[in-house]
């Protein structure tokens, strides 16, 4: 009777012990073995265990913070695109709110897509980001032989007659996307120089070359810089990219001042009074207009370089305009709203949830804070003049709903945050 007990206690041990162990690293046992209902049958296999499926992203919020200073940026824009536009829009075409009117309806369009693109999970642009590269490419050299020339650039695509577009808006999105995609698929060879760095310099080279075929000097600076940024945050080697840019700037300048190609555009830059009825008027009458405005300005809607002296102020010059008008106080907070917005945009790429996400939002903020740094210095007389438009300030449809796209990425990776990540 003893020895009964002493072998109860001693199988309801073992079974207390088996209990405690991890179920993972018990060995299989059906479910009818362990019921004690009938015995294992003989041909019976280890029971094969399966990955665990890839967990779901927890989407949450978006950024408010961020988008706050989306929609501050855009109602300060389209204020003062009308005080800018309305003597021009007047004069061509005979209504003062032409422009305002159509920035409007596609800044409505812009914040629906935005609105879509947040609510689809961003880790569906793996699968467009080639396709994407691919059709922007074509759209390029389309527009080298059905574009609509402006200003001496080609860079137009005209669908009808009243809506146009650039395809190098859609090149920048398309390399962003795409680089982001292709250095996650590439992982550690993205540390090497011949798998991991060259193929990127043969696509920005590529893109590059059709740029400058149009010419379009901004878009070609921002797709490159922008894709040296993903490069390097994806693992790159710093000093090779250093190495790559001291070899691209000496090629810069040996076509600047070896080939002669923009060398004008060098000397206007430095010295406009050269040809002020000609090459050096506009940035002539812009540094007019920044100087008149002194430190509070002129007043909303009061100035005076507007009135079709400073060329297409509703454009790339728009800046020297909200100068003049709100002075350089105005100006400079205008600057700390765009720094704001950078700033927090690179805060949700250092937060995103995955390498994919950190890697589209840095691309997209680097790409928005660029063209600011282009436009403004090519108004204040700080650099040459490469047609950077000022995002959510200039005129311009597609551009503006290609932003907004682009925004609606950001906001959509800032969902999928993990809540111990935000701040």
């Amino acid at each position: 009777m003893a020895d009964t007990r002493r072998q109860s206690r001693a199988e309801l041990a073992r079974q207390n012990q088996e209990e405690r162990r991890p179920r993972e690293t018990r060995p299989y046992e059906p479910a009818a073995a362990r019921a004690g209902d009938a015995p294992v049958p003989s041909n019976v296999r280890r029971e094969v265990r399966r990955r665990p499926a890839a967990e779901k992203p927890v989407v949450g919020g978006f950024d408010v913070p961020y988008f706050m200073l989306v929609v501050m940026l855009t109602l300060i824009g389209l204020v003062m695109l009308f005080s800018a536009s309305y003597s021009s829009a007047y004069y061509y075409y005979g209504d003062a709110t032409y422009f305002i009117w159509r920035q409007f309806l596609f800044a409505a369009l812009g914040f629906a897509v935005m609105f879509i693109v947040m609510a689809i999970p961003y880790q569906i642009l793996h699968k467009l980001a080639f396709p994407m590269l691919v059709a922007a490419a074509v759209l390029l050299v389309m527009v080298l032989f059905i574009g609509q020339t402006r200003n001496n650039a080609q860079r137009w695509i005209g669908i009808g007659e009243v809506l146009t577009f650039q395809p190098s808006e859609i090149a920048k999105a398309a390399v962003i996307i795409s680089f982001s995609s292709l250095a996650v698929r590439m992982g550690k060879r993205m540390k090497t120089f011949t798998y991991g760095v060259v193929p990127f310099l043969v696509i920005i080279g590529f893109f590059g070359f059709l740029l400058m075929r149009e010419p379009h000097l901004s878009a070609t600076i921002i797709i490159a810089v922008t894709g040296i940024v993903i490069i390097f945050m994806a693992g790159a080697h710093i000093g090779k990219l250093a190495a790559l840019g001291v070899v691209g700037v000496a090629a810069v300048l040996w076509i600047v001042f070896g080939l002669g190609y923009g060398l004008d555009r060098i000397n206007m830059w430095l010295d406009p009074t050269l040809d002020p009825q000609g090459d050096g008027y506009q940035i002539l009458q812009s540094l007019y207009a920044l100087g008149s405005g002194g430190m509070w300005g002129l007043g909303l809607g009061q100035s005076r370089q507007k009135h079709l002296f400073l060329p297409e102020p509703q454009n790339d010059f728009i800046f020297a305009i909200i100068c003049e008008e709100l002075g350089f106080v105005g100006g400079a907070l205008i600057l700390v709203i765009f720094a704001a917005f950078v700033v927090r945009g690179y805060y949700i790429a250092l937060r995103a949830r995955d390498n994919f996400g950190s890697l589209l939002v840095a691309g997209f903020t680097t790409q928005v804070a660029l063209q600011i740094i282009l436009n403004i210095g090519v108004v204040t007389g700080l650099l040459p003049v490469t047609g950077a438009s000022l995002p959510f300030f200039s005129s311009g449809g597609t551009s503006l709903v290609i932003l907004f796209a682009e925004l609606g990425v950001v906001l959509s990776v800032s969902r999928q945050i993990p809540a111990q990540r935000k701040g």
